[in-house]
């Protein structure tokens, strides 16, 4: 885990890209959501479940450029919303 020295590093870029996110082992419906912010070493993302922290995610990232980005990363936290719906904290383990 980061610490909150670490964590701060890095300047978050608010980013609203599409993402595709499966649990490993894959998922053959994953659910579809969005990254609100971006940073070299992680990303904030919007998501539908609770994940729970530790766990692995694989995502795919749609660019503005239609590209997708493979990547896997450990969710480190993750925050109710009022509106059904979960913010979580996650570090990239690989990116494509």
């Amino acid at each position: 885990m980061l610490s909150q020295q670490e964590r701060r590093t890095f300047q978050r870029i608010r980013a609203l890209c599409p993402v595709k996110y499966f649990y490993l082992p894959p998922s053959p419906h994953p659910p579809e959501t969005h990254i609100l912010d971006l940073t070299p070493i992680g990303a904030r993302i919007e998501v539908p479940d609770a994940l729970i922290p530790g766990s692995v995610i694989a995502f795919q990232i749609i660019t503005s450029e239609r590209q997708v980005v493979d990547a896997r990363a450990r969710v480190v936290h993750v925050q109710p919303r009022s509106d059904a719906f979960y913010q979580a904290g996650v570090q990239f383990l690989t990116l494509s």
